[in-house]
């Protein structure tokens, strides 16, 4: 059985890698191809990109889209009010989640139902059924223990919440990109043909480069 599960997880992780090398090659000849779509434009019709650059640099701003995240919701003082209910409610959810999963499951039949819902070979849903359940125990065992805490000793929580409860502020992280920087599209469109030959080089150099890897 181990080295059954040890195969499995090494065909799962191959196919895995097989989908995630195929994404990247798929990425890089789009791109290869858009950057000698781009070049050929530079060198023989600049004045398109100009156009088209005068529609597409919209300046977005950050601001308005992490107002919302930027305002506070405080729930720790609702939460310690009604305690009682709360480590109740989570210790007994825990102990849901970790009977479930020890005595209840029946690990074959959940496999065959999995497999069968998302039309996914029992192979691959068995390699990764043991990782998902221990995920699934040891999250419950931490909730327990949270939950006695909540119940019997709330001020150990809160000595920890002090220390977690840090405001990050948003517009601090963001700020360096609410400059607007268009250094680079006045040096392209200064020195379009010169650009436009380092794109379609360096665009054919990619595509023959993956033409002879593919074979």
């Amino acid at each position: 059985m181990d080295n059954l599960g040890l195969t499995l997880k090494s065909q799962t992780m191959t196919i895995i890698e097989t989908i995630l090398l195929r994404a990247f090659l798929n990425f890089i000849l789009l791109g290869s191809v858009a950057g000698l779509i781009a070049g050929a434009v530079l060198i023989l019709r600049p004045h398109w990109l100009e156009r088209v650059s005068l529609l597409t640099n919209r300046w977005i701003s950050t601001r308005k889209l992490d107002r919302k995240l930027e305002s506070s919701i405080t729930l720790d003082p609702w939460f310690y009010r009604y305690r009682w209910f709360g480590g109740a409610f989570i210790l007994l959810g825990a102990l849901y989640i970790l009977y479930f999963f020890t005595v209840r499951l029946d690990k074959a039949a959940a496999i065959a139902g999995l497999a069968k819902r998302f039309h996914v070979p029992i192979a691959y849903v068995g390699a990764l059924f043991d990782p998902l359940v221990l995920i699934a125990l040891l999250g419950a065992t931490f909730a327990m223990f949270v939950s006695l805490f909540v119940l019997f000793r709330p001020s150990l929580l809160r000595q920890f919440e002090h220390g977690a409860n840090q405001w990050v502020s948003l517009r601090r992280a963001l700020k360096p990109l609410e400059v607007s920087r268009g250094s680079v599209d006045e040096f392209a469109f200064l020195h379009t043909r010169q650009m436009g030959v380092l794109l379609v080089l360096g665009s054919i150099y990619t595509l023959v480069l993956l033409t002879f890897w593919a074979r």
